[in-house]
């Protein structure tokens, strides 16, 4: 195949078969719900019906499907045509096509939904546009009925994607799912197709179960077929098969894994993930990913299914560890531990769990969530031991990360050591320690089982074998250092203390704790005597030493007080006991609850025989010591009966401790065990006794961890707080930092913790911890301590609710002042900043905002109340009573002020109402301040006016305001508008009066003015939107009031408010546009739209004559309101245009200022308010509106009385201004487009009211308003019709009795609207008033303008009457040929086409009438109208009366009457000629062949007649040239031809007969006619030539003889020419016939040829296809080649010349069958060759080199 050919096969392929009805028919008859043959038969109108029928259904079914009732199912989709569109249009047109196929794919199976994609298949032809998508729509239901109606319609060869579609179309079978799936593993390009469909699908929320569960099922076993196809083969080539798939799947994976997508999709898409995981091995990065996406798209419906497919990604995975995002979400799930061990049932579970438990760890960090997570997954035995002694080695090491001492690293021992309670969880945990080789006790857990172990043994027995132990070893022995120091807890024993310290942990390490302690310097003998021992294991268990020392310490004393026998007074002993019980460690406080519990059991055994001096009570302390406080033994009994209780929750949580015991000491609630609790008479001395440890201890921790205990204010807690506690605290306050920080380090702590625990021992309505706070915030303890002062302020922020209100005050002035100090040392920097931080986000109560307020100078404050008016005059120069003595006095004023507002601003000032009076007294002070400061204070105006617009709110809604409407001052606020410079206090100012104008408008009124001026001329030109919001604002509050008043005190209220609107309306053009329409329908709603909108439309069209822009926003303005509103507005407007135009306009005055105009001015400004009337009543989008005011949703009555009383201000206001002729005409047209708002039966019972008025003005407004109704009133709506045709008789009468042309001519026009459109609905009215149009008052009106419309109602009138319209023909078709007579002569275009169409539409409707007595005028009439100077329109509507004539008369009529007319045609000339012969052509190809056949012998002699048309010309050369001829004759030829093909031969030949006799010998015009017979019927007519033989020759003899080329000769020439060409019968091949033309036709080569002639000769054609017609095997070519061979010697160059020409045109055509006469010719070849005439040798020269070429071979030779 060619290029060419493959060209053109793709040409093919892709064609649209425009031309090609037939493959038209079978694309059309494609359907999914008919057969082949029904469906080619069926309109779009038909199937459109149907198919929509449907889609109302699906609409019911899902409101979505409404959306495309505008596009695919609306009018206009039954003339859309795709092969019409571009491409951009069928781009977009495919984007609805398949977002409706998709959404109706889940209801696929639903009849609606068939129907609905019938729709898309019969008009968009979707099978073959939009095939894929409408395939996948489809092939979830592959099997259904359905899915074989669409194969019926697919192309036979379908894309490559869908190719496995082939065979099942070529004999409509369901494909089973298996082919499906075999397509999918192995062509790409479908699976591909599926994966994107489904992606479309789910993004636009498209998807149903069925296509879901198809997809998966599809997508999974297509999943698992290519992997099995890759796993053969190299690796590398596997790999890059697999990791093809992963491109492929993946983004659809990450489109679909999404829970906004349903759950029916997640699940789907963890089905295919566990496949391809499973089917494949992945690297950990992608297992990951897939997890990611996993769990981020689980709810709890896909919990269990996430969780699987997660657990099956985790057994793939190389590492335990999960990714940090899949376990945090893991752990958020409730339940954990139970959700995986019910799936542990049904699959593999434990890995996963694993992963979790190690994500849980990498977290838990004061993370409850974790903690909880981890604990789950342990005790859910999901972990064997070897993946539980992975989770423990990983909890080993977090403890090993972690900072020793620090919360997180005790939160996480706390943690340990309670999943330790476990006996498997220990078990598993001494493993992995003793693995890795890890101590747990130096990570500070100690196990429950070694606890146990050291706890066991008898107490008698204890240090006996320690002794023995240490006796077996060989170890050096560890004893302290030598000891001068009486107790360890002097403050001056730190250093022997720390030596000491260290060798016990020594001893400890080594187990030789008892022997150390046995050390005769530690006075262990005399411990209960004697300080030292004791102090000792005190100061170590509380210090930051070891886990197990501290242990060891505690047990220590623990066996001690158990193995004394000595009744001793341990009370000092306790606070220390309670600060371990505390302790973050749970071994510690689990050793502190087995010492407590010893002391409690040796107390009250002891308790009896006590001496009464507690032990160490005065040493321990060194020289304080006397300063402890002691207990009595009831007193101690007390204290531990309280605490022992409590011991087991002690043991289990650290704060519990604390918490208890300062509920005890409250009193708040009972502790555990004692059934009233502490008793009242213990509470003081216990607190008192625990108060003066905490304060004298030198051990920072101590007091730190009980400080707490003591966080409450009581009557037992307040002397201890005040005498001991806060002077404690003071003294820390007091230290130096590099005491502080020493202390700290020692006891490794962090100094800003210690500063904030310090701080946070004060109670908040404690008034000495409000003054220690103060101190330190001032600075009056030290200025060093920069975390103290954080912290002080931090706690200020944090408890300032709590504190009582005139410490607040006391606060907030200390505050204020520290906030202002002009100091700049680093301490006063931090303390200015802290406190302007603390002042702005501590919520200030009123008093104290107040007391602020009141702490600026006194020289600012006015006296109460607003000044006398006289006084104020002059106040302004007096404001303040101290004179300032220096600007810096002024600044520092300023500063304090400022301050002070920015703080009332930012404490919510509408809850401080009592700041009113306050802030209005500061705002009037500020004009004082402005002279001394020299600046606008533009801050401090925004500041009080921001302040005072919520205030005023909230004074609003309460009962008594008289107080603050007193201090109410209208004129401050003026002037900050007017004098100001800032638009933001200028816009704070109008806020605050819109707000006092809704509270107190009798004190704002009257200040308005300014305000509106001010408005008009700033704010409404601002751009943002906050200056729209104070406009808005002052609309809506201040303007009510404002229009309440006016209409209070009886003034006229357009009057009032004119200025008002006059600044609004000046500001128009100024307003940014998108806020014009708001900002004036607000106004106009406010002030009442009833009153104001007719003025605010009014000014604007004043003030912005004929701009498009306000006409267009004035329309918008009035449709923003109800129509109700519309009709008053323009009844409004009516009346100012009356008030302006009478003598005393004194509110159009004020509104339009016309007093100071010229007359002429003012006629202009009237003239421009009427005429933009008009143009608002006849916008489109205006009249509907307004016409809903008569619908049923309205009274009927109010918009009939509005209307009634806009007519007849119209009325009155057009004879005000009679004179003024523009004016008038305004009103007129007001009228008319007035008129026209109303509906259609308002309209017509108006408009014959008002054909009532003498008015012609009146009338013809009225009347073409209802005629401009009547061409828009559709024919369904019945009552508008009716009163429509009703409004006839009323024309009628009009048109009788009104002599005014203009009326009759708009009468007419509406008469003809109405009958043309619903005359049918009662044809008598129309009867009736066509008698008056066809009488004299109408059609024989002398105006031109009354004649046309007369005629064209009647045109309108004989649709409708049709038959009934016979009577009116005699009176009107004579004046109408009268009335086309002058058009013709005046040239009249309009009266001429008029007739025309009235003649039209009788011939149409009425041709049986139509006689020839009417035809003949017509025709003679339409001649002179051919031949006159009209334009081209008449031309086209002359044409088309003849069309009509052809088509709807009898042609016998038509032919007799252009016969009769036909020489008045030639008369006239050309034009007047050619339209009767097409008139001819147009009859003959309108009638049916018997009707023709009928009126033949008519036809003939009209056409015998015609074919004398060069006889007829002939003498009238300036009608007729040569070329006007041959075009009449063209057009003769056609309708002769036209009337051959209609008849039969039996009618024919007669007529062809006579047609010869007349005309063979002499017309050129009948050869034309044969040339064209012979050429369009071919062999059919060949026959037909032996008429002309005899005629042909001797014509042809004749025309020899003359010597001269001629007309009739080419004419005959070319017929003969046709007729030999054509000849397939043989006709010339018989002797008689080729005998009798040959001679003739070959003496026709003697003749001369024209030297300008380039084309063949006719005789040589003529010739050449005569010898074609004979066959070589007969004689006739030697017989005419002998001829020529003769001509070849004639003596006149000219015949040679000729005959060679004719000799070589005759070997073209016949080649080799002509050369076989070569010898004969050779001779006279040869002698042509040196002819005499140049022109004969070179012609023959050419026809040599012809037979050359034909025969292959040089002539030379022959020639020789």
């Amino acid at each position: 195949m060619t290029s060419l050919q493959k060209q053109l096969a793709a040409i093919a392929a892709s064609s649209t078969h425009q031309l090609d009805l037939k493959a038209q028919k079978v694309a059309h008859g494609k359907s999914l719900l008919f057969e082949p043959r029904v469906a080619a038969s069926q309109s779009f109108e038909n199937v459109y019906f149907i198919c929509y029928e449907g889609f109302r259904d699906l609409c019911s079914l899902d409101p979505r499907f409404v959306q495309f009732s505008r596009s695919l199912f609306s009018e206009q989709s039954k003339v859309e045509d795709r092969t019409q569109m571009t491409q951009k249009e069928n781009d977009k047109l495919n984007g609805v096509l398949e977002a409706f196929m998709t959404m109706v794919g889940p209801r696929l199976l639903l009849k609606p939904a068939e129907k609905a994609l019938e729709w898309l298949v019969r008009r968009f032809r979707v099978h073959e546009y939009n095939t894929e998508c409408l395939v996948l729509t489809y092939l979830p239901y592959h099997n259904s009925p359905q899915f074989l109606a669409l194969l019926s319609i697919l192309p036979a060869n379908p894309k490559p994607g869908l190719r496995f579609l082939h065979p099942y179309i070529q004999s409509p079978t369901n494909p089973p799912r298996r082919t499906i799936i075999y397509t999918a593993v192995n062509t790409p390009a479908f699976f591909n197709a599926l994966q994107n469909y489904v992606v479309k699908v789910l993004e636009a929320g498209h998807q149903g179960s069925s296509l879901l569960s198809f997809w998966s099922t599809v997508t999974t076993q297509a999943i698992d077929g290519i992997l099995d196809q890759s796993g053969s083969g190299r690796r590398g080539v596997q790999d890059q098969k697999t990791e093809d798939l992963l491109l492929r799947v993946f983004p659809v994976l990450n489109a679909c894994m999404r829970s906004s997508n349903g759950s029916e999709a997640v699940l789907a898409c963890y089905m295919i993930v566990i496949v391809l995981v499973t089917k494949a091995t992945f690297e950990d990065k992608i297992l990951n990913s897939l997890m990611e996406a996993a769990v981020i798209s689980q709810n709890s419906e896909t919990l269990d299914a996430c969780l699987i497919c997660l657990a099956i990604l985790a057994e793939e995975r190389s590492q335990v560890q999960l990714p940090p995002s899949v376990s945090k979400r893991l752990l958020r799930v409730s339940n954990m531990g139970q959700t995986l061990v019910s799936l542990s049932k049904r699959c593999r579970i434990d890995r996963l769990a694993l992963g979790v438990a190690l994500g849980a760890l990498e977290r838990i960090d004061g993370s409850e969530e974790s903690q909880h997570g981890f604990r789950e997954i342990i005790e859910s035995r999901l972990l064997d031991e070897p993946q539980l002694s992975v989770a423990f080695s990983a909890l080993l090491n977090v403890l090993q990360r972690c900072q020793r001492g620090s919360s997180e690293h005790n939160q996480l021992l706390d943690y340990a050591s309670k999943l330790s309670d476990s006996p498997t969880v220990s078990h598993v945990l001494e493993l992995v320690a003793k693995k890795s080789g890890t101590d747990l006790e130096s990570l500070g857990l100690v196990l429950g089982s070694s606890l146990e172990e050291e706890a066991t043994p008898q107490e008698d027995e204890d240090e006996d074998m320690l002794d023995a132990d240490e006796s077996q070893d060989s170890t050096p022995l560890v004893l302290p250092p030598e000891i001068r120091e009486i107790s360890f807890l002097d403050t001056n024993s730190s250093i022997t203390f720390q030596k000491t310290l260290d060798v016990f942990e020594l001893a400890v390490s080594s187990n030789r704790a008892g022997r150390f302690l046995s050390a005769e310097v530690l006075q262990r003998q005399v411990a209960f005597q004697t300080p030292l021992f004791l102090s000792f294991l005190v100061r170590t268990w509380c210090s930051q030493a070891s886990m197990p020392t501290r242990v060891a310490a505690l047990r220590s004393a623990t066996s001690l007080i158990k193995s004394n026998h000595i009744p001793a007074d341990l009370q000092n002993l306790v606070p220390y006991l309670l600060f371990a019980l505390a302790d973050p460690l749970p071994a510690i406080r689990r050793s502190a609850v087995a010492c407590v519990a010893a002391l409690s059991a040796k107390n009250s055994a002891s308790q009896q025989k006590s001496d009464g001096t507690p032990w160490g009570s005065s040493k321990i302390y060194g020289i304080n010591s006397t300063k402890v406080l002691k207990l009595s033994g009831e007193q101690m009994s007390g204290l531990l009966s309280i605490v022992v209780p409590m011991l087991e929750e002690c043991a289990m949580d650290s704060s519990f401790v604390v918490t208890a015991l300062k509920e005890a000491f409250e009193g708040t609630q009972s502790t555990k065990g004692s059934k009233n609790g502490l008793k009242t008479t213990l509470r003081g001395p216990i607190v008192s006794f625990l108060g003066s440890h905490v304060a004298i201890t030198p051990l920072l921790t101590v007091r730190l961890r009980l400080l707490p205990v003591f966080g409450f204010l009581g009557k037992y807690s307040a002397p201890v707080r005040t005498n001991i506690l806060l002077p404690a605290i003071g003294v820390w306050c007091f230290l130096s930092v590099t005491e502080t920080a020493n202390t700290c380090v020692k006891e490794h702590i962090a100094l800003a913790d210690a500063e904030r625990a310090h701080i946070a021992a004060l109670v908040p309505r404690e008034s000495a911890s409000v003054n220690l706070l103060n101190d330190v915030v001032s600075g009056n303890f030290n200025k060093e301590r920069t975390h103290l002062l954080d912290a002080a302020f931090d706690w200020l922020a944090a408890h300032w609710v709590s504190i009582r209100s005139d410490s607040r005050q006391t606060l907030s002035q200390c505050l204020l002042g520290l906030a202002l100090q002009e100091n700049h040392t680093a301490f006063d920097d931090q303390c200015r900043g802290r406190s302007l931080e603390t002042l702005r986000s501590i919520k200030l109560d009123t008093a104290t905002l107040v007391s602020l307020l009141e702490s600026v100078p006194s020289s600012v404050h006015m006296p109460e109340g607003p000044p006398a008016k006289k006084r104020r005059r002059t106040s302004r120069n007096e404001m303040a009573r101290a004179d300032f003595q220096s600007p810096d006095d002024v600044a520092r004023l300023l500063r304090r002020l400022t301050l002070v507002l920015e703080i009332i601003e930012g404490s919510n000032p509408g809850d401080h109402p009592a700041l009113f009076k306050n802030l209005f007294t500061i705002l009037g002070e500020l004009q004082q301040l402005k002279q001394q400061s020299g600046s606008d204070l533009v801050y401090l105006q925004s500041l009080i006016l921001g302040s005072l617009t919520p205030i005023v709110n909230r004074i609003k809604a309460e009962k008594d305001t008289a107080e603050y409407q007193a201090s109410v001052r209208a004129d401050l606020l003026i002037d900050c508008i007017r004098h100001s410079t800032s638009p933001q206090v200028q816009n704070a100012a109008l806020l605050l009066i819109a707000t006092l104008a809704s509270w107190v408008p009798e004190l704002i009124l009257h200040n308005l003015m300014p305000i509106f001026t001010f408005i008009g001329s700033t704010l409404l030109r601002q751009q943002d939107d906050y200056s729209a919001h104070v406009v808005d604002q002052t609309i809506s509050r201040v303007v009510p009031p404002l229009a309440a008043s006016l209409r209070a005190k009886h003034k006229h209220f357009l009057t009032g408010v004119a200025d008002l609107l006059l600044s609004f309306t000046a500001a128009f053009e100024h307003i940014p546009q998108h806020r014009r329409l708001k900002l004036f329908s607000e106004l106009a709603r406010t002030l009442g739209p009833e009153d104001s909108l007719s003025a605010i439309i009014a000014l604007l069209v004043d003030r912005y004559p004929q701009n498009k822009v306000q006409h267009r926003f004035v329309i918008d303005l009035l449709a923003a309101f109800d129509p109700i509103a519309t009709l008053q507005a323009f009844k409004g407007y009516l009346d100012l245009v009356e008030d302006a135009a009478g003598s005393k306009g004194k509110l159009s005055d004020t509104l339009f200022s016309l007093s100071e105009k010229q007359p002429n001015q003012v006629e202009a400004v009237l003239n421009n308010l009427l005429s933009s009337l008009a143009g608002f009543a006849a916008d489109d989008l205006l009249r509907p509106h307004a016409g809903r005011s008569f619908s049923k949703a309205f009274e009927p009555t109010q918009p009939r009385a509005l209307f009634a009383s806009i007519v007849e201000t119209i009325i009155r206001v057009s004879k005000k201004v009679a004179k003024q002729q523009k004016m008038y005409q305004s009103c007129a047209r007001v009228l008319g487009k007035c008129l026209d708002l109303l509906p259609t039966i308002d309209l017509v019972k108006s408009a014959e009211l008002l054909l009532t008025n003498p008015d012609d003005e009146v009338k013809i407004a009225a009347i073409r308003s209802v005629e401009v109704r009547a061409k828009t009133v559709t024919q369904n709506k019945r009552p508008s019709v009716e009163a429509l045709v009703a409004f006839l008789p009323s024309l009628d009468e009009t048109l009788q009795w009104s002599e005014d042309l203009d009326a009759k001519r708009v009468v007419l026009g509406c008469i003809e609207s109405i009958v043309a459109r619903f005359g049918k609905k009662d044809t008598s009215a129309v009867a009736t008033v066509a008698q008056t149009v066809a009488g004299a008052q109408s059609l024989s009106n002398g105006d031109n303008g009354v004649r046309i419309l007369s005629l064209l109602c009647l045109t309108s009138v004989i649709d409708v009457l049709e038959d009934d319209a016979i009577s009116l023909l005699p009176e009107v078709l004579p004046k109408a040929f009268d009335y086309l007579g002058a058009a013709i002569e005046d040239e009249n275009t309009a009266l001429h086409n008029a007739v025309y169409a009235l003649l039209s539409n009788t011939v149409q409707r009425l041709g049986f009438m139509f006689s020839r007595d009417y035809l003949v005028p017509v025709l003679k009439l339409s001649q002179q109208s051919a031949v006159g100077a009209l334009d081209v329109e008449c031309d086209e509507t002359r044409k088309q009366f003849y069309q009509i004539v052809s088509q709807h008369l009898e042609a016998q009529e038509v032919f007799t009457t252009i016969k009769s007319t036909w020489p008045d045609a030639i008369e006239q000339g050309f034009e007047a000629t050619e339209e009767q012969l097409a008139l001819i052509l147009s009859t003959v190809e309108s009638q049916t062949k018997a009707k023709l056949v009928k009126t033949s012998s008519t036809l003939f002699s009209l056409l015998l007649s015609v074919f004398k048309l060069r006889d007829a010309t002939k003498g009238l050369t300036e009608e007729f040239d040569d070329r006007t001829v041959a075009q009449l004759e063209g057009t003769l030829v056609k309708a002769t031809l036209s009337m051959t093909l209609k008849l039969n031969d039996a009618t024919f030949r007669p007529f062809f007969a006579q047609l010869v006799d007349l005309a063979a010998m002499t017309s050129v015009t009948f050869y034309k006619f044969l040339t064209a017979f012979f050429d369009k019927f071919k062999s059919i007519v060949t026959s037909y030539s032996s008429y002309i033989i005899e005629h042909a020759s001797r014509l042809l003899e004749s025309l020899a003889k003359h010597k001269g080329e001629s007309e009739l000769r080419t004419a005959l020439l070319a017929a003969l020419q046709k007729s030999f060409e054509h000849d397939q019968d043989g006709f010339w091949q018989a002797p008689s016939h080729f005998s009798a033309i040959m001679p003739p036709l070959f003496a026709q080569l003697t003749i001369p040829i024209s030297p300008s002639t380039s084309a063949t000769p006719p005789a040589i054609s003529a010739i050449v296809e005569l010898a074609a017609a004979c066959p070589s095997s007969t004689d006739t070519h030697r017989e005419m080649n002998n001829i020529l061979l003769r001509y070849m010697r004639a003596e006149e160059a000219h015949t040679r010349l000729a005959t060679v020409m004719c000799e070589r045109e005759l070997t073209k055509k016949l080649g080799e069958e002509w050369l076989g006469l070569l010898p004969e010719m050779l001779p006279f070849i040869g002698e042509l060759r040196d002819d005499d005439d140049e022109g004969v040798e070179r012609e023959t020269q050419r026809w040599k080199g012809d037979m050359e070429r034909i025969l292959g071979e040089d002539l030379d030779g022959m020639l020789s």
